[in-house]
């Protein structure tokens, strides 16, 4: 299943990513990285439509390990 950004409510991980990079880039006044960034999101196989988004998230699955 696809989630659209702002549509439905991401699963748990994928929603706790968003916040955490959200939270992230604001702290280093970096937020604006985000302004054209979409978090859909592909269940079905575990990641983010959005290349960049989706390289992110696969480090930050790691670390959280």
């Amino acid at each position: 299943m696809i989630f659209w950004d702002g549509e439905n409510v991401l699963p748990e991980q994928a929603g706790n990513f968003k916040k955490y990079l959200k939270n992230y880039l604001a702290k280093s006044n970096y937020e604006h990285l985000l302004d054209d960034k979409k978090f859909n999101y592909d269940s079905t196989s575990d990641e983010f439509l959005d290349a960049d988004i989706q390289e992110f998230y696969h480090l930050w699955t790691i670390t959280i390990v």
